[in-house]
């Protein structure tokens, strides 16, 4: 069912959620809310392992078949009155459904999203909605936070906020960063970069062990993205002047 499998990728079952607009967008903004999107779950990526590139290409198609469901008036009333939408299978090949919205992006621009996320203010204000999420807890907050390449660098993050006045140490941040449980972190961080150094299309019992670890989460700075927007996206007036 496709509603589910939104509820397990991205824990939401509402394509408005899903795409990051309001119910109550206009076609345009609706356009833009999917891009941002797509563009965070790209299978294009240059560093995505296997893994990755599939969980990446599920979401991908996901966001594919969300747009495709509120573009379309008859099938965005249907939704929006009934909360259903049919279940056809989604269309495997979602790049070629993509590139006819959007002209191809090279993946030096998906990549250079990651540079420009890194460090900025976005960043910040994102680990700091982690961190309140997940109460301090730094074994969660990883699996959230992205653009941190250790965990002693994801900590050091956090303990300049707290520095900062920006948010407060909790008692599930101090016993989830003891000496003893960032080593536990690092060794199971190493532990599962090697068995993805050995992998094999063979391993499935290892597959499954090990995927959905590990994601750097690469969403990227909403300024940044409208800019790629602006510069890749067509114009949406010739395909209202069309309808």
């Amino acid at each position: 069912m496709f509603l589910e499998e939104c509820k397990i990728h991205f824990e939401t079952e509402c394509l408005y959620e899903l795409l990051g607009v309001k119910k109550d967008c206009d076609s345009k903004e609706l356009k833009k809310g999917y891009y941002r999107q797509s563009m965070r779950w790209h299978p294009d990526k240059s560093n995505l392992g296997e893994d990755e590139k599939e969980t990446y290409t599920t979401k991908f198609q996901l966001l594919n078949k969300a747009y495709q469901i509120l573009s379309d008036d008859e099938r965005r009333k249907i939704y929006d009155e009934t909360g259903s939408v049919d279940d056809e299978e989604m269309n495997e090949d979602v790049l070629k459904a993509w590139r006819k919205i959007f002209k191809k992006v090279t993946k030096e621009d998906i990549d250079n999203f990651m540079s420009t996320y890194q460090g900025s203010r976005e960043q910040k204000d994102e680990l700091i909605g982690h961190y309140n999420k997940c109460k301090g807890d730094i074994s969660k907050i990883q699996e959230y936070a992205i653009g941190y390449d250790t965990i002693d660098d994801l900590k050091k993050a956090l303990d300049s906020l707290i520095e900062a006045g920006e948010i407060e140490t909790t008692k599930k941040y101090e016993t989830s960063t003891t000496e003893k449980k960032m080593i536990a972190y690092k060794r199971k961080a190493e532990k599962e970069a090697t068995e993805a150094e050995n992998l094999t299309q063979s391993d499935a019992d290892l597959m499954a062990l090990i995927k959905g670890r590990q994601k750097e989460r690469e969403e990227k700075s909403d300024s940044f993205l409208d800019a790629l927007a602006a510069k890749y996206a067509p114009s949406s007036s010739k395909k209202a002047k069309r309808q």
